[in-house]
């Protein structure tokens, strides 16, 4: 029997390179390709536009608010006209805070003087140096160290009340020097400086801090003796205070029997 030859056998070494070269092109070897994977029916992605930050708005930064400087007041040298522009003048810094204003009581040269920071509105309204309440303490205080009403002259830094209770530290210099004035026209033996308020004031210290000493006021070429206490107000409502007033009060030199 005659066996036929496979036909692997009649291959030469040339024939096999031509049939792999062929394969290779029908495969696409030979063509450039991407990475990655693509089919030819896929559109051409569109890159988005590129997105331009929004400009930003500039606004122009308001000028910090200047306060403008509290005019001097021109001040009466006499007493019976300093009153009368306490009373009667529009200029005075406080004069638009309220229409009711509250003049100092009481006789000069007193043995005390009485310093408050605002006047007081009592329980139906009126405004008084003190309320009734407050001033029967006060009145009690006074009567202790041996003075009575006689002896005493009452008066607060501003003569009316503002609307929140407090005074704006912009007018602290006009109202010290307006009542350094006030003191030298009562000449006043012993000043007594009720509340916090009146103590920043007057001695640039708050009460708690200004009260541990005795303190001294200087006004128009003279020094008068002077103490910081809690105000009548804050010893009612805390009774507990009323030893360490009495403590205060002490510091005062004796008042003489008349």
């Amino acid at each position: 029997m005659k066996l036929s030859s496979s036909p692997m056998a009649n291959l030469t070494p040339e024939s096999v390179i031509h049939s792999l070269q062929n394969w290779w092109s029908l495969a696409g070897v030979d063509l450039d390709y991407d990475e990655q994977p693509s089919t030819l029916l896929a559109v051409e992605p569109v890159m988005p536009a590129p997105v331009m930050p929004a400009p930003v708005a500039v606004t122009e930064r308001a000028p910090a608010e200047v306060k403008k400087p509290v005019q001097e007041e021109s001040l009466p040298s006499g007493y019976d006209d300093f009153i009368v522009w306490l009373a009667q003048d529009n200029g005075l810094l406080e004069a638009g805070w309220s229409k009711q204003r509250v003049l100092p009581q009481g006789a000069l040269m007193p043995e005390v003087m009485v310093i408050s920071g605002l006047p007081e509105k009592s329980r139906n309204g009126e405004v008084h140096l003190f309320n009734p309440d407050n001033q029967k303490l006060l009145d009690k205080m006074l009567a202790a160290i041996g003075c009575d009403s006689k002896q005493s002259y009452l008066t607060t830094i501003s003569v009316t009340a503002s609307a929140d209770g407090r005074i704006d530290e912009q007018h602290w210099p006009s109202l010290k020097n307006r009542l350094l004035h006030h003191i030298g026209l009562v000449r006043p033996k012993r000043v007594i400086c009720v509340g916090d308020q009146a103590a920043k004031i007057i001695f640039g210290e708050d009460m708690l801090t200004a009260r541990k000493n005795k303190q001294f006021i200087n006004h128009e070429s003279s020094k008068t003796e002077a103490i910081v206490t809690f105000h009548p107000r804050i010893l009612i409502e805390r009774p507990i205070f009323k030893a360490q007033a009495w403590k205060d009060l002490q510091m005062l030199t004796r008042i003489s029997a008349p």
